[in-house]
């Protein structure tokens, strides 16, 4: 039987820690960046280089059906956890994981106190240009606003394609189309993207095994 190099969690590069030297694998050939495993340094990474950046906080762990860079499946397609992001709001957190598919491509799975949402980017021409312009009940075409909130960055693991710093704001409003398919729609001071998914049950994560 053919084994699936993705339960190797396959290196793309590895690269050296710019403030401890500390070596580090890079299992995603777009990450930006990368938090040291030795000394939890941020490093950003450019096309001449990788820079330090700050320090990222150590979270606390969690119980989690995730875990990084221990392949899961969703509906018979194989995912590999390579980063997350810990939001907090106040009364709570939310963490986002960073996935690769078997393609290679990007994913993100959101889980908030037992919901967990699928979802990658979507390009898709919206009809406003500030979230702000958003309400919870208003409809856009096939979309219905459900939610929104916000919530500040306190700390990152593993590596991400996109560069993030604590304390950052993340603002976001989920548009239902029906059912489990969801479009939400993310603001940061940078720019909006838009990502489309569907909700997915705890119980359809199954975690892989070589």
């Amino acid at each position: 039987m053919k084994q699936n190099t993705l339960y190797q969690a396959t290196i793309e590069k590895t690269i050296n820690c710019p403030q401890c030297g500390y070596s580090l694998p890079i299992h995603f050939k777009w990450t930006k960046l990368l938090q040291c495993e030795s000394c939890k340094s941020s490093i950003f990474l450019e096309d001449e280089g990788a820079k330090v950046i700050g320090e990222a906080s150590t979270l606390s762990p969690e119980p989690s059906l995730v875990q990084l860079r221990e392949p899961i499946r969703i509906d018979k397609k194989t995912y590999l956890p390579l980063g997350k992001i810990r939001y907090s709001y106040g009364r709570g957190f939310w963490e986002e994981w960073f996935l690769k598919s078997e393609n290679n491509r990007e994913f993100w799975l959101s889980i908030d106190e037992g919901d967990f949402v699928l979802e990658s980017k979507a390009k898709i021409t919206l009809p406003f240009h500030n979230i702000d312009k958003l309400s919870v009940g208003k409809r856009y075409g096939k979309y219905v606003v459900t939610e929104m909130g916000e919530g500040e960055c306190v700390g990152f693991e593993g590596e991400l394609p996109e560069n993030i710093a604590i304390g950052d704001l993340h603002r976001y409003a989920h548009l239902s189309e029906g059912g489990t398919s969801l479009m939400t729609v993310e603001a940061s001071s940078k720019e909006m993207k838009v990502f489309r998914g569907n909700w997915i049950d705890a119980f359809s994560i199954e975690k892989v095994y070589g």
